[in-house]
């Protein structure tokens, strides 16, 4: 089977690849450069083990699986690649994984490891990920072994902002964009990697993820997918208390992360799923749509008890237009229960006030 079998999206890359090859016009540096989550670094190991096996069949883009350069590659002890990426819970490339540490500067670390001559008939093939968190100096420590690269070494460089790496780095690498996943791509990697628990679940996640299967995993964490079930059920109410929501709302968001980044990326998911709500909704009663959301129950309830309210898609219009100018305050530093007090009041009432003029 090939190697490539499991793979989703990214032809026109692979294709590229396949052609490079069989000219034998591959370049000594690459650089990887698209969203988290879309299969970069996936797509760099399997044309890592291309380069490395040993009997290659016709298709050059392909490994057999089998030989003295895919057995301890598959086994991550092959003496030829090598691969360094940030470490969990840090947010800087460490200068040791390129160079070594002080006391044995240039002697360990990446550029060494790639200056040592490969086995007889094999090529030194490394994956740099995570490549745009390095800082200036770890960068510049790279950049002489980009400007004269050793013979046989294939390097790819992965990283998700163009704009965070040097321009001299950017200048010595071949550029490969990657474009986000489709939702049909996403639903399918979910099922096929057993992370869902049920085909609306994938559909669910894979129409938020934005062609990233990351964010689409993030979007099925039990914490978050908790308080978005508590969150649909508050706006499904004929009436809803906005800061007893928001409060709930706030507490789980600082439960399940410390972080501020990470309590404003969760807030702005709450936020996302209160505008997918409200145009669930739409859809509804528009008929003209139906997609995983719409099914929902909460959805449902709520969209024929608002389909008796006199302009009921223009009132939707508006709730939506509120949601979003949260996620624009979100992004300006407001703070997180200031955002959501702000917007779950504002929604209570006009709801409240729609209901009553019934």
């Amino acid at each position: 089977m090939s190697i490539w079998a499991s793979f989703r999206g990214h032809a026109e890359q692979r294709e590229m690849f396949r052609r490079t090859i069989q000219r034998r016009r591959l370049s000594q540096a690459y650089l990887f450069v698209g969203p988290q989550g879309i299969g970069k670094h996936q797509f760099a190991l399997r044309l890592a083990q291309s380069l490395l096996c040993r009997e290659p069949g016709a298709d050059s883009i392909d490994a057999c699986g089998q030989c003295s350069g895919c057995k301890p590659f598959l086994a991550k002890a092959h003496p030829d690649f090598l691969s360094i990426g940030c470490p969990p819970g840090k947010r800087e490339l460490p200068i040791e994984l390129l160079v070594g540490p002080n006391e044995r500067r240039g002697q360990e670390g990446l550029c060494h490891d790639l200056s040592v001559a490969p086995l007889p008939g094999s090529r030194k093939v490394a994956i740099v990920d995570d490549a745009d968190t390095m800082n200036e100096t770890s960068a510049n420590s790279f950049l002489k072994t980009l400007e004269e690269p050793p013979d046989r070494a294939v390097i790819f460089m992965i990283a998700s902002n163009l704009d965070a790496l040097l321009p001299t780095i950017r200048s010595r690498c071949q550029l490969v964009r990657f474009s986000p996943l489709s939702t049909d791509e996403i639903e399918a990697l979910l099922v096929e990697q057993n992370l869902v628990q049920s085909a609306a679940d994938a559909k669910f996640a894979a129409g938020l993820s934005e062609g990233s299967l990351s964010t689409a995993q993030q979007l099925l964490e039990p914490e978050l997918s908790s308080l978005r079930s508590l969150l649909y059920a508050q706006l499904a109410l004929p009436q809803f208390s906005g800061l007893s929501l928001s409060k709930q709302l706030t507490e789980g968001i600082v439960k399940i992360a410390a972080e501020t980044s990470e309590q404003r990326r969760n807030c702005q998911w709450m936020i996302r799923f209160t505008i997918e709500f409200f145009r669930a909704a739409l859809w509804r009663l528009s008929g003209e749509y139906i997609d995983a959301q719409a099914t929902i129950a909460e959805v449902e309830s709520f969209a024929q008890r608002i389909a008796l309210f006199p302009d009921s898609s223009e009132l939707l219009g508006t709730a939506i237009e509120r949601t979003v100018d949260a996620s624009i305050h979100i992004d300006q530093s407001v703070p997180v229960p200031l955002t959501l007090d702000s917007l779950f009041d504002d929604l209570s009432r006009k709801f409240r006030m729609q209901s009553s003029s019934r």
